[in-house]
């Protein structure tokens, strides 16, 4: 009988296969060709973008640019006002330039009306600049005008506390009481970098140009690239027009300021209106270029990607009809490039114009185009199916000689000299020749793979479970590890019927469909964990690897502990807390919450009496009593030493301080017993700040119920307060100074400014040594005061006074500066005194120049009697004198003049302002000079700030002054300004 050729089945499905992949490449090419609906919508998608964009800069327009011209359109009564006081005064507009009294009455006539446009508009200052002198001794080309600058855009306070004056006349300043800032110069004077002046000088040179009319003021309208009117001060824009009359004359420039944080601010809110996915930029471009100088911009995205760049370079797609850019890490963007319409003529002021760019990544949003896209090519996939399903249908027909085959398999498997029936097809024929070979292999791999498993390092057992078969494949050490019994040979096979109980017995109730299950097991050597994994990633069977785990698994829960808990107290570590806080915080549904920050009073006290251990003992059992908030659902964490912090979430806030009450109360049954028998009571304050009220994101909320704290830490203790945005507003450099407060102390290091006191004949009798310190977050000499006085750090700054300011005096008298006999006036805090081994050291360092110090007692503090006389005594034995400081206001009272005796009293300037005007400041000066004469103390005048007011004070017999007429503080000390000099002998020649 002739024997049956082999096929080979490549060649039984080739036919067929070939059919159905032209099918799919017909359907295929069909959607690609005839599908247009995704360039629609990627079109549509853009488009949206720019409509967005649009939007956002009307939004953006109506609160800025369209409010800043109805509030300047509105601003006619100006010019109207000005025409008015010039008919009055019978002077022609020409005056304006050249004469400095007529611009004072100008600004003083227009300032009331500006100041209440300032406090309607959403601006942050108002400015009017006039082509005149400021003042009689103002520098050459200093112009006159204010310029005022509000604190609280769109409020209205009627004391105008919340008004700064950054340029303007002192007399204006006191007259509407408003403060002088930091940065306050007398005019306008163009010393600053490039383009400083342009603000007010570009309106003004267009309509000069122009020959601009009244009615045709807004058409010379500027709006000014970001400057800063001083160099630390914070970066602006302006939007400013020409002051014009009826005649034509152009007097100067009336304006509104806002600053570049405002501008983020209206960005940010019409950001919320939009797509996350979007972010604004508002810049500056210049015409016929694709390049723009970012100014103000909103969204995280923007500060993500683009936060460092100085400018930004895009590129016009005509085919998109759409900007294009790339950020530079290399994502692509989208931009929609909206030109502002800002001047009344372009041409008028160059070549730059202002632009609303509405960005967006092409990947977010192109998003929907994608996924459109990605539905069509899986559309694609079904003539793929369709194959498959073909491949399937002559597969089954042709692979019925391998079904065979796999069935003998089966019946054989685990057999040793495993022997096949041929089928007659040569690929098969090979196969089943292949796996008598694999099958020898296997079984000399079997016993070498089991030696290994069981002389491993760590134990490890293994079965192979194959479901169309009865049996299992389980190695010895499998046995051996779970305690089922002792194997001779290195593996064998068991019915599955035997396995499945013994397997369930051990793990439980398990699915084999590829578990990862972990089991502790009693065992003669105690508790083991045994790992076991299951890996079904070969179809139908199910191998499973089982491992002694014992010691990685208790490492790991000792590592998990130690990540989460804090040791001491057995309760959340600060980073557990703020995971699990941000997730419960994400999770409230018409919900509040608090967060609570405790401090224990007086746990320094006890670590200091009674050691470390009991300190340790009282904040375990204030951590105890902490855990009753669980009770409610609260997390709670020992965030620092003695700090511990408390998020819980309610329906009501009064639900939420109900349980506050109940745990203060619930504190008052513990206390902390020591060995000698006392009980020490559990004293906490806290802080407590509301979620969403006071803030919506976590480290805010921290961060203000930590204030809340600080603030009752330092006031009553031992009670809870809820954070008060106000107080927060006046009072946030007691949290954010302490760093830099600390660092001065601990280094030692402040400037000290010199203002010269001055004679009745002009000559200089000392100098008051003034502490300047660099600090950002603290403004004054007064917050330094107010945070040193709250950290009980008096007595460190006491010292830094004395010791910096006698250094640099010492300087200024080794470059010459300082005279052999003039005095140096310092402050010293009345309720603190330097020590004995201070005192001496200060003798050793400065002893020469003690005989020229006359110690002032500072304001504010309540004068010690026991201080005060010892520091008379200290300036007794120096040579020097003693002085009040500020006589007439805080604890400086006349009681302190009777106990005290000094020999200089200094009147304070709120009494010394304009004194020559005002009886009742002349009858306390009359009474303190008549004092004064009866008890051989000399007066010194502080504060005087005007001829009038020095001639005054001259005439009534006061022997020494200070102020800004006489001169300001100086770094180095500097000769009197021989005009003041002249006019002080002129003075001190008419006096009685």
């Amino acid at each position: 009988m002739k024997k049956k050729k082999s096929e080979s089945i490549r060649t039984q499905l080739l036919g067929p296969l070939l059919i159905l992949l032209v099918l799919q490449a017909a359907v295929i090419a069909g959607t690609v060709l005839f599908g247009g609906v995704s360039i629609k919508l990627k079109k549509n998608e853009i488009n949206i973008l720019s409509e967005n964009t649009k939007n956002t800069m009307t939004g953006f327009e109506k609160e800025t640019m369209h409010h800043w011209v109805v509030m300047l359109n509105n601003s006619g009564f100006m010019s109207e006002e000005i025409e008015k006081l010039l008919k009055k005064e019978q002077r022609e507009p020409e005056a304006i330039f050249s004469d400095y009294d007529l611009n004072r009455d100008i600004i003083d006539t227009i300032m009331e009306k500006s100041i209440e446009m300032l406090h309607l508009s959403n601006a942050t200052g108002v400015f009017m600049v006039l082509n005149g002198p400021a003042a009689m001794k103002s520098p050459t080309g200093m112009k006159a005008g204010f310029y005022i600058r509000n604190s609280n855009p769109g409020g209205y306070l009627n004391d105008n506390s919340s008004l700064l004056m950054e340029r303007g006349l002192p007399s204006l300043a006191e007259k509407y009481n408003i403060p002088l800032d930091s940065f306050w110069e007398l005019g306008f004077l163009n010393t600053g970098g490039k383009g400083a002046a342009d603000f007010y000088q570009k309106p003004f040179d267009a309509a000069i140009k122009y020959k601009g009319k009244k009615k045709d003021t807004m058409r010379y309208a500027y709006l000014s690239s970001p400057f800063r009117l001083s160099p630390k001060d914070t970066e602006v824009i302006t939007y400013s027009a020409p002051v014009i009359l009826e005649d034509g004359t152009v007097l100067g420039v009336f304006g509104l300021e806002m600053t570049v944080n405002q501008l983020e601010q209206i960005l940010s809110q019409e950001q919320i209106n939009g797509s996350f996915n979007e972010c604004w930029l508002l810049g500056i471009r210049e015409k016929g270029t694709n390049t723009i100088i970012p100014v103000a911009e909103s969204g995280y995205l923007y500060n993500q990607y683009f936060n460092e760049n100085t400018k930004i370079e895009y590129e016009y797609n005509h085919k998109e009809n759409i900007s294009t850019l790339r950020s530079p890490e290399g994502t692509e963007w989208y931009a929609s490039v909206n030109k502002l319409d800002v001047y009344g003529a372009d041409e008028m002021y160059g070549g730059s114009e202002w632009v609303m760019v509405g960005m967006a990544r092409q990947k977010d949003l192109l998003s929907f185009y994608n996924a459109v896209r990605r539905m069509l090519f899986s559309s694609m996939l079904v003539p793929l199916l369709f194959s498959l399903l073909g491949a399937y249908m002559i597969g089954r027909i042709m692979t019925e000689p391998i079904r065979r085959l796999v069935e003998e398999l089966r019946r054989k498997s685990g057999s040793r000299g495993l022997s096949l029936e041929r089928v007659h097809v040569k690929e098969i024929d090979e196969l089943s020749e292949t796996i008598e070979l694999l099958n020898r292999d296997v079984d000399r791999a079997s016993y070498k793979m089991s030696g290994i498993l069981e002389h491993a390092n760590v134990l490890v057992g293994v079965f192979e479970y194959e479901e169309e078969e009865n049996r299992v494949f389980c190695s010895r050490s499998l046995f051996e590890m779970l305690g089922w019994g002792k194997m001779k040979e290195a593996y064998c096979y068991i019915k599955a019927e035997e396995f499945n109980p013994l397997l369930r017995q051990t793990f439980g109730q398990i699915e084999l469909k590829g578990d990862r299950i972990l089991k502790c097991l009693e065992g003669p050597d105690g508790l083991r964990w045994i790992e076991i994994i299951l890996d079904e990633s070969k179809k139908g069977t199910v191998l499973g690897v089982c491992t002694d785990v014992t010691v990685n698994v208790e490492e790991k829960e000792k590592l998990e502990r130690e990540r989460n808990y804090d040791l001491l107290t057995e309760i959340y570590n600060r980073r557990a807390f703020r995971e699990r806080a941000l997730a419960a915080i994400e999770g409230l549904q018409d919900e509040i919450a608090a967060v609570i920050m405790w401090d224990l009073d007086n746990l320094k006290y006890i670590n200091d009496t009674y050691g470390h251990d009991e300190g340790d003992r009282y904040i375990v059992l204030f951590a105890d009593c902490l855990k009753k908030f669980m009770e409610y659902g609260g997390i709670i964490s020992r965030y620092s030493g003695d700090e511990f912090v408390v998020f819980l979430k309610g329906r009501e806030k009064e639900d939420i301080r109900r349980i506050v009450r109940d745990f203060m109360k619930h504190l008052k049954k513990f206390t902390l017993k020591m060995e000698s028998g006392y009980q020490f009571p559990i004293r906490v304050s806290g802080g407590l700040s509301w979620y969403p009220d006071d803030a919506l994101d976590f480290d805010a909320l921290f961060n203000y119920a930590d204030f809340a704290m600080y603030m009752v830490k330092h006031s009553v203790k031992g009670v809870v307060k809820e954070f008060d945005m106000s107080e927060h507003r006046h009072n946030s450099y007691m949290l954010t100074g302490s760093e830099e407060l600390n660092r001065l102390l601990d280094r030692k290091e402040v400037r000290f400014a010199f203002q010269p006191i001055a004679t009745r004949e002009g000559a200089v009798y000392g100098y008051e040594l003034l502490m300047r310190p660099d600090f950002s977050n603290i403004k004054g000499i007064g917050e330094v005061l107010n945070l040193t006085r709250a950290q009980a750090k008096l007595p460190q700054m006491e010292i830094l006074t004395w010791f910096a300011g006698l250094r640099a005096a010492k300087a200024e008298a080794e470059a010459g500066q300082l005279g052999k006999d003039e005095k140096l006036f310092i402050n010293s805090i009345a309720s603190v005194c330097l020590t004995k081994e201070g005192i001496k050291e200060l003798e050793e360092q400065y002893g020469e120049l003690l005989k020229r110090v006359v110690i002032e007692m500072t304001e504010g503090e309540p004068a010690s009697q026991n201080f005060m006389q010892s520091k008379k005594e200290m300036a007794k034995d120096w040579g020097g004198l003693t002085a009040i400081d500020d006589f007439g206001t805080g604890y400086n009272s006349e009681s302190i003049l009777l106990h005290m005796k000094p020999d200089i009293v200094k009147m304070d300037m709120s009494l010394i302002r304009r004194i020559h005007e005002d009886p009742n400041r002349q009858i306390i000066l009359k009474n303190l000079m008549g004092f004064a004469e009866k008890n051989s103390i000399q007066v010194l005048a502080e504060g005087v700030e005007t001829a009038e007011e020095l001639e005054f004070l001259m005439n009534c017999g006061v022997q020494l002054f200070q102020g800004y007429y006489i001169a300001r503080p100086q770094m180095e000390i500097r000769p009197l300004d021989p005009y003041i000099v002249k006019k002080m002998q002129e003075f001190s020649g008419n006096a009685l």
